[in-house]
């Protein structure tokens, strides 16, 4: 079986156009964030309405497919199928005893559900790499943060936003050519000007600040 499974055709040879463009920018955003990732091409979910892109994550350091914690991927025409109108999506399935296991031997403790603090959102709606790097930067130092990918104006975005409860909203814009931001609190409706190398702290400065309001 291994080596028939070696020697089939792989699928990345026989993707139509729009797939090929779909996958390269699913790999352009996986390496913006500096996840490490391998191509399978002959990786078989279980479920028949998978379309594009499916995917198995692992923890770090992980060996072998038993270590996997989860898998999905795109199912852009299922709605259809079941008689509703066109609506891409995409989803996984996890499992909970892996993530925990996970999570202790990486000494971590789970913690509950908690809202997005902060949501990275952008003028130029097709420049996703950019709101998801920066998104990246401060999860990575340590702030709750994610990042807007829908192809909506701007305005939207932050409307999205500030619904969604989170307190500041990180905006990207021309001023990213000179290491700026616009850092605009969704509850007082302020907007001010940020050093993008500055963020974190700054943030944190304003979470205090906001913490301590009436």
């Amino acid at each position: 079986m291994v080596a028939l499974n070696q020697d089939a055709p792989s699928i990345t040879d026989a993707l139509c156009e729009p797939c090929r463009k779909h996958f390269a920018a699913v790999r352009t955003h996986l390496d913006a964030i500096g996840v490490t990732y391998t191509i399978a091409p002959h990786l078989v979910r279980g479920l028949d309405y998978y379309t594009r892109t499916a995917f198995e994550f692992f923890p770090r350091l992980a060996h072998g497919q038993q270590d996997a914690l989860g898998g999905g991927g795109r199912y852009d025409g299922l709605i259809e199928l079941l008689g509703g109108r066109p609506t891409p999506g995409i989803g996984f399935g996890i499992g909970l005893d892996r993530v925990v296991l996970a999570l202790a031997a990486q000494g971590e403790e789970p913690t509950g559900p908690a809202r997005s603090a902060v949501v990275v959102v952008g003028a130029d709606a097709a420049d996703t790499v950019t709101r998801l790097r920066l998104a990246t930067d401060l999860r990575a130092a340590g702030i709750s943060a994610r990042a807007d990918l829908a192809p909506r104006k701007l305005a939207r975005q932050l409307d999205g936003a500030a619904r969604s409860g989170a307190h500041f909203a990180v905006i990207c814009g021309t001023e990213l050519d000179s290491g700026q931001v616009q850092l605009k609190d969704l509850e007082a409706g302020t907007q001010r000007l940020a050093n993008r190398a500055d963020l974190p702290r700054e943030l944190a400065r304003a979470s205090a600040q906001h913490r301590h309001r009436p």
